[in-house]
């Protein structure tokens, strides 16, 4: 889904040390070329005359008679399921790559995380992404070891069907038993809370304290959580208040767009030292990838 350059900004929310790791990890796409080049990135569209690939260092307009193969996620199985254990959640590229294939996605897009200050995830730092405006995603603690995964939904009427299919089936992608499956089927309003081996599966509903007038299916290590959890202060340096992010019902606010793009851009640069040049993805009519830029 995202170009190496994207993983920039998963440092926003993890200390600086784990950057490196994250900064060596293979995009998704590979092109290898006649002479034996091997280019990563993103396509972004596939022609019969060229392929045209984001890459770390921009974009690649290549033709197709300099190519030899290409894989489209290249050793997908081997890239991901080395970072996942039996009583692990995925990786936060994990994730992102089935929302990038799925049919479902239109737009999708990192935003600032709002502080989350009661509740089961309070001062736990994490990504979060909008995804066709409405859903939300959030990866909690290191995004290559999460410590809880939630997909959310804001107003009071909650998900309908569909979308709560689709919000199952994201998750239960990513298990492992058909123990850890059922439970996370068997949450509803009079049954909240589940558990299956180490993994356990919370139900929030919007007028819950930390439901912040959203449903959200979180599945979450318990035994890691406190670890997680940072100060106050570190907390509130990397998180943004629920109101400058968002409008009363949960959309985005389109009065502070550029605000919030500006603040995304400046943690990315403190924590990296450089200026990102993606924020994430939309499809356009004939169904290409394009790249959500600073200036999109």
């Amino acid at each position: 889904m995202l170009a190496t350059r994207t993983i920039l900004i998963a440092a926003l929310l993890w200390p600086a040390a784990a950057w490196a790791g994250l900064r060596a990890e293979r995009a998704p796409d590979q092109v290898r070329m006649n002479d034996g080049t091997e280019l990563r990135g993103l396509i972004l569209q596939n022609t019969s005359e060229m392929v045209v690939l984001e890459t770390e260092n921009g974009e690649a307009r290549i033709p197709k008679d300099y190519i030899r193969r290409i894989d489209d996620a290249p050793n997908d199985e081997a890239i991901f399921a080395d970072l996942v254990g039996k009583n692990e959640l995925p990786s936060w590229r994990s994730i992102v790559h089935d929302l990038r294939v799925h049919d479902s996605i239109r737009v999708f897009e990192q935003i600032p995380p709002t502080a989350i200050d009661s509740g089961l995830l309070r001062n736990i730092p994490y990504l979060s992404f909008r995804a066709n405006e409405k859903w939300e995603m959030n990866v909690y603690g290191n995004p290559d070891k999460p410590v809880a995964i939630e997909f959310g939904l804001y107003g009071a009427a909650g998900p309908d069907k569909e979308t709560r299919r689709t919000f199952h089936e994201f998750i239960a992608g990513h298990l492992h038993s058909r123990e850890q499956i059922a439970a996370l089927y068997s949450l509803g309003p009079k049954k909240r809370d589940a558990r299956a081996g180490k993994l356990a599966f919370r139900l929030i509903l919007p007028a819950d304290p930390d439901g912040y007038g959203g449903t959200w299916f979180v599945v979450y290590r318990p035994d890691t959580l406190a670890s997680a959890r940072l100060t106050d202060k570190a907390y509130a340096a990397i998180t943004r208040p629920f109101e400058q992010v968002n409008n009363r019902d949960g959309s985005l606010r389109a009065d502070k767009k550029d605000e919030n793009i500006n603040w995304l851009e400046r943690m990315v640069e403190m924590m990296t030292g450089k200026d990102p040049e993606m924020r994430g993805f939309y499809r356009d009519k004939n169904g290409m990838f394009r790249v959500l830029t600073g200036d999109s």
